[in-house]
């Protein structure tokens, strides 16, 4: 069971492994196709919870045969065309009744090599798709998109959008997600992930319908987020003791507003409320998380900013 319980762990770690796909085209991002994979139907050019989870149990030994997770399956109660994707929070008795999300990633191969990727050359503006999310009230979905470029033969991240998902009612509606560039420079490829179960208690059932994926707009060569970005600087970065110090002589409330720390799996790694007092300047201890990229979010009065944090 331990060894189950540490295939589940290196599932995560595995997430954001994607292939290729032709140029400035994505396929099946209405997820209208669908194929047998791993016993079960599965969307073409996107990898699901049983992908990562059947490859974390073959790589410590397991044979293949077992009844995986069905978290993400084919439904008719679409946005539009005929299917959509269903993620639901599962128990899964194999590995202790731990509860597993519904995961997709964009892409079309499984593995530890690296975060891949499907080519796209320009700046998308945003990243806009239509949801369903049922679940009790503390539950919480998350989708993200990152836009990178490859340096030294490993993906670095120029531009990320995210969003933590309520809970909704009645029909689909429409999410858009900015996203946030860092670098002008010209990006290679696009990743996308959602994940129906993104809290700490996730509740088995919780379900996440994704619909009509799309990538719209064109950001300009400049951050569309400049002032905002301006307004805080964060030193040092990168960081050899994983800690940081926010700084925004100009803007207190920003440096003071509630901040969530993600890993680029969409793991939440670090969360912290708004600082009861407004202050310029605050630290931030990641000294206790490995070597790597980070995203950190900080949810103002003036709007979102994400930043990338580096430990080395």
């Amino acid at each position: 069971m331990k060894k189950l319980l540490y295939a589940c762990l290196l599932m995560a770690a595995m997430l954001v492994s994607t292939t290729v796909a032709q140029a400035q085209t994505i396929a099946n991002l209405n997820f209208e196709n669908w194929a047998i994979r791993n016993g079960a139907e599965a969307p073409a050019n996107w990898r699901n919870s049983d992908d990562y989870l059947l490859a974390a149990l073959q790589q410590q030994g397991y044979p293949g045969g077992y009844v995986l997770t069905g978290a993400v399956t084919k439904t008719t109660t679409a946005h539009g065309g005929t299917y959509a994707a269903n993620l639901a929070n599962q128990s899964i008795a194999l590995l202790g009744g731990a509860v597993f999300p519904g995961v997709l990633v964009l892409g079309s191969k499984v593995g530890p090599e690296g975060i891949g990727g499907v080519p796209y050359t320009t700046r998308p503006a945003q990243m806009q798709f239509y949801y369903q999310f049922s679940g009790a009230a503390a539950d919480s979905a998350l989708a993200i998109v990152y836009v990178t470029n490859t340096v030294a033969g490993q993906p670095n991240p120029l531009g990320v959008g995210l969003q933590v998902l309520a809970p909704t009612t009645g029909s689909y509606a429409l999410a858009s997600l900015p996203i946030a560039y860092t670098s002008s420079a010209a990006p290679d490829s696009v990743r996308i992930l959602f994940i129906s179960g993104n809290s700490r208690n996730r509740t088995v059932g919780a379900s996440l319908k994704i619909d009509d994926v799309a990538l719209v707009g064109t950001a300009l060569a400049t951050r569309a987020d400049a002032t905002l970005q301006e307004k805080l600087a964060v030193a040092p970065n990168p960081s050899t003791d994983g800690r940081f110090s926010l700084s925004a002589p100009d803007a207190p409330a920003l440096a003071s507003a509630a901040l969530t720390v993600l890993d680029l799996t969409g793991r939440v790694v670090r969360q912290q409320p708004a600082l009861a007092v407004p202050s310029p300047t605050r630290e931030l201890d990641l000294s206790s998380l490995r070597a790597g990229i980070y995203l950190l979010r900080l949810d103002s009065k003036d709007g979102a900013l994400v930043r990338q944090l580096t430990i080395k």
